[in-house]
């Protein structure tokens, strides 16, 4: 069932997971920090490429339907309220655009990503800096993108028990305190099995990993994304 989840890590031998974990948090925090430069034209054109990059990717969009849903929500939330400040149709849709090519970046980088293979190629990094912990701020990145999965696989596992018990309708309100009680509740047990599975582990947050090398993808990712916001920018 968690392979089926959004923000899930899937082994896969494509250009992108072959490529080093650093290249990739790279080229993420390019495009989220240049987004903002960026006219209506040019953050279409980065969205059509991010599109070709999942399509090659093979990221099973369909079946994170459910998933999709909270951000088309919160999708809804941002243009009507861009358009309500600004009364601005243009400013509200360059809006919508930069937080749909924020998902596609979090989408991208979590499913050809593992978390711990980030934390050691970000540690190995931030460890140079001179009275940073950078293996200690590695690990906490590293929990911190193993628990936003998590958040989805209590969503799903609250709303499938209820369904399986046909849970009568309530009033819309009770239903949703009631939900988001439980996955909370969930979500806490999980990280406490988390937890507990780190300390019989004796997981040291501050020791030092194995570093991961280079390659030729992680140039060819490099240029791509070098390439896609000159064309952006110039648009």
């Amino acid at each position: 069932m968690a392979e089926a989840l959004i923000f899930h890590y899937r082994q896969q031998h494509t250009l992108l997971s072959r490529a080093n974990p650093l290249s990739k948090f790279i080229s993420v925090i390019a495009i989220c920090i240049l987004l903002f430069s960026l006219s209506l034209l040019g953050l279409g054109v980065v969205i059509i490429l991010l599109s070709l990059a999942m399509w090659r990717q093979h990221l099973p969009v369909i079946r994170y339907r459910r998933e999709l849903r909270y951000f088309g929500l919160i999708l809804l939330l941002i243009i009507a309220t861009e358009y309500l400040a600004t009364g601005s149709t243009l400013s509200a849709s360059v809006s919508a655009l930069r937080f749909i090519t924020i998902i596609q970046c979090g989408l991208l980088l979590t499913d050809c990503t593992a978390a711990d293979d980030l934390a050691r190629s970000l540690g190995s990094v931030l460890d140079r800096i001179p009275l940073v912990d950078g293996w200690a701020v590695a690990s906490t990145i590293e929990m911190t993108l193993a628990l936003l999965p998590m958040i989805f696989d209590a969503s799903l596992e609250v709303v499938t028990a209820r369904t399986a018990r046909l849970e009568r309708k309530r009033h819309p309100l009770q239903v949703l305190g009631g939900i988001t009680a439980s996955i909370f509740s969930l979500i806490l047990d999980k990280a406490e099995d988390l937890a507990l599975a780190l300390e019989a582990r004796h997981f040291d947050p501050s020791q030092p990993r194995r570093r991961l090398g280079y390659s030729a993808p992680d140039g060819v990712l490099l240029l791509s994304v070098a390439l896609m916001l000159t064309v952006a920018r110039l648009v």
